[in-house]
């Protein structure tokens, strides 16, 4: 196939991560309530058990003189940090104390304005200290219950309250403006953080979201301006490029160019209620409190190479199995990947999995000629071959196989499709389906042809050979070894033409067997897997099967979307016949079509890669960056927003809703090509159970699916395979 003619260049970018600390990391209480970054950008952190300061990774106790919970942290500009501990309000340099001052009631923030003064707000009143005065000169009462201050110069002041709305700070005899909910803009009462920008607007968080106001007469929200979250607002920060934080009673909202990005629980913040979110000076790292401990979220600036690089160090180093199989790593205790705990586990489509990492790994190869990438691959297409040497039948191939010294040995869990061989030293699984040929096929084809020397390609030839005449020995199929044929790999053309349990596979396993005969063929040079392919055609129509191969299904089964293309990309890479490659096109368009939205980069490369059309390098692009580090399979929690688009197609065949859009990579669940990427939520029935209360109604409606909650890392090949593929075919660089 010919390069991609239009190279999509993606420079260095920023790339989140984040680390969660709880008291088992040496936070004092997991229940943190305070947060500021001093001017060497060392971070406080406030609890219900005091004050700390994480430095070189580790939290030290700070001394407040008492044992209250510190509400309130705030760094002036000569590096003095303040907290406040109910009702005292404590100077630090550093980690010594200087002086503390006792106020009215508990504080609830500071603030230091632009002509130097001082002004604390406490549940009750307002104080204000001057410029070089010695103490405060002002005690205003305030309406209600004070929650958070705002101050710019001038004695330009705002108050917020609990439930009696905001308050400005007006007039030569000071009194307060009262600003309502009725009355005015604001969107609730309830105001929970408040502060001014640079060009003096100000930004006013509530229960309801928040509002805009331009200290007069004009207010925005949500409902007339986007870009503004729709949340319950507990905290907010900003940094020096004007980028907002948002803490929210369901995560936090990043508000960047407009754009509103949402990092929830649990990938992002271990407690849904965030209750307060710092900044540090260089913008590198924000700190989100939560009720059940701490998430420090750091940028750095990466390339793609370097985040392909990043990947495959950790698949090699925690997801690779004896022999070379790639698989998830299940783990011994939640989030705690190590290589002395847990373990790779075995699949149903052992072949499958490494059979797409391997791929990445050849188009690694293709693109950087690395030995050692090259070895790694050839290590694992030995372990693909051994899972259909072990059999002791000649071309039937088992899903996955175990060795008596890994975990799990032994507990046949579908045992009449286990088996041991080598004296009880291995045990092999099988049922083997078209998923597992799929793999092994896509695999075997671009190993051949990027990497193989002539002794390889002869001994995959070999096993092509007896996979390939296995099947057509057996009327298409695959046969176990205890003589039956196996549930799926399945492609009969009686089966699939004229019999109607098998309508929804007839397409793609139709693309499967033919994309299997032109590899056998171009790596045995045997005429009989073309007349065998002719065949097929001729005399039973696959060609027109495959003319539109995937029966579009409301985007509620992915497993054939993933075997569509893999098997696509395999049948167009080894034929140049015009005719076939015009009917297949045909085939592929159409489900590219069906599946674009998506967004799925390995689809998106795939068919550029084979068409040379366009294939929403854009998408592909952004796909890549936003993609997580993480790789654990955490909760997902997203019902909650109001900005998404619900499909209610799937409630016809009795499924709950689902996106019309997927999220953003860094907003929904971890899935391979064969998950549902449309799903909202995974693991959270508790939490929407806890938002919706009592209606039963909104259950129904709850669109979540199960996860292992932190407890499997995955491997990277939906970022290795589309990143490496992209860059051979030219699409990406």
């Amino acid at each position: 196939m010919k390069k991609y003619s239009n190279c999509y260049h993606i420079g260095p970018f920023e790339q989140f991560s984040r680390k969660v600390y709880t008291t088992e990391e040496g936070l004092p209480s997991n229940q943190a309530t305070a947060l500021c970054f001093d001017k060497k950008g060392n971070l406080f952190v406030g609890t219900d058990k005091g004050l700390s300061k994480f430095e070189n990774g580790k939290f030290i106790d700070v001394d407040t003189g008492s044992d209250d919970a510190v509400n309130v942290i705030y760094c002036a500009q000569n590096g003095h940090v303040f907290a406040g501990a109910g009702s005292r309000l404590v100077e630090f340099n550093g980690k010594r104390r200087l002086k503390a001052k006792e106020f009215s009631s508990k504080i609830v923030d500071m603030k230091i304005d632009g002509d130097e003064t001082w002004w604390i707000l406490t549940e009750t009143h307002l104080y204000r200290k001057c410029k070089n005065s010695e103490d405060f000169d002002l005690k205003i009462g305030v309406p209600g219950d004070g929650t958070k201050l705002a101050v710019l110069r001038d004695n330009k002041v705002y108050v917020g309250t609990a439930g009696s709305g905001l308050h400005a700070l007006t007039g030569k005899r000071w009194h307060w403006s009262e600003l309502m909910e009725d009355m005015t803009g604001l969107l609730s009462n309830c105001v929970t953080c408040v502060d001014f920008d640079k060009a003096g607007y100000v930004w006013v968080g509530t229960d309801k979201g928040v509002c805009v106001y331009d200290d007069k007469s004009y207010w925005l929200d949500s409902k007339n301006t986007y870009g503004l979250p729709d949340a319950n607002i507990t905290a907010m920060a900003t940094d020096n490029e004007g980028n907002r934080y948002f803490a929210t009673t369901t995560g936090l909202i990043y508000q960047h160019n407009g754009i509103l990005s949402y990092y929830g629980y649990k990938r992002w913040i271990p407690d849904p209620c965030a209750t307060d979110v710092a900044v540090s000076d260089d913008g590198r790292t924000i700190c989100v409190a939560t009720k059940n401990g701490l998430s420090i979220i750091s940028k750095q600036v990466m390339t793609l190479e370097e985040k392909a690089a990043y990947f495959r160090e950790m698949a090699e180093k925690y997801n690779i199995r004896k022999d070379g199989y790639c698989l998830g790593r299940d783990l011994d205790h939640k989030g705690v990947v190590d290589e002395n705990e847990g373990y790779v586990g075995v699949s149903d489509n052992d072949g499958l999995w490494t059979g797409i990492y391997l791929a990445g790994l050849c188009y690694e190869y293709a693109v950087t000629k690395n030995k050692e990438t090259l070895e790694l691959a050839r290590r694992s297409l030995k372990a693909l071959i051994k899972l259909t040497t072990i059999t002791g039948k000649d071309g039937f191939t088992a899903r996955a196989l175990r060795y008596k010294d890994e975990r799990n040995f032994g507990e046949y869990l579908t045992s009449d499709e286990w088996h041991l061989v080598q004296n009880g030293e291995i045990e092999w699984l099988g049922e083997t389906s078209s998923d597992e040929m799929t793999g092994h096929f896509f695999a075997y084809a671009i190993y051949y042809d990027l990497c193989a020397d002539e002794k390889e390609k002869a001994e995959i030839a070999v096993v092509v050979k007896k996979i390939m005449d296995h099947i057509i020995e057996n009327n298409f199929h695959l046969v176990d070894v205890d003589g039956k044929p196996t549930t799926w790999a399945n492609w009969d053309p009686k089966d699939l033409n004229d019999n109607h349990k098998w309508i929804y596979e007839k397409g793609t396993n139709s693309l499967e067997i033919l994309s299997f005969l032109k590899v056998a063929k171009h790596m045995t040079g045997d005429e009989k897997y073309d007349e065998v392919f002719d065949s097929l055609v001729r005399d039973h129509h696959y060609g027109m099967n495959i003319m539109q191969y995937r029966i579009p299904d409301g985007h509620l089964l992915h497993i054939d979307d993933q075997l569509g293309f893999l098997s696509i990309m395999t049948l167009l890479s080894h034929t140049d016949d015009p005719a076939v490659r015009s009917i297949a096109t045909m085939g592929l368009t159409h489900h590219f079509s069906d599946e674009r939205i998506e967004h799925n980069a390995i689809f998106d490369i795939i068919y550029g890669a084979v068409t040379g059309e366009k294939c929403d390098v854009d998408v592909i692009a952004e796909e890549l960056v936003d993609f997580p580090l993480d790789l654990l399979s955490w909760e997902v929690y997203n019902s909650h927003r109001t900005d998404l688009e619900w499909d209610h197609r799937p409630e016809e065949l009795g499924m709950v809703p689902q996106l019309y859009v997927p999220l953003q990579p860094h907003e929904r669940r971890l899935c391979n090509c064969d998950g549902n990427r449309f799903v909202c939520d995974c693991g959270c029935e508790d939490l929407f159970k806890q938002a919706s209360g009592d209606d039963s109604a909104r259950m129904i409606m709850y669109p979540s699916v199960s996860c292992s909650k932190g407890m499997n890392l995955e491997v990277g090949n939906m970022f290795l395979l589309p990143y490496w593929m992209g860059r051979y075919y030219g699409i990406i660089e």
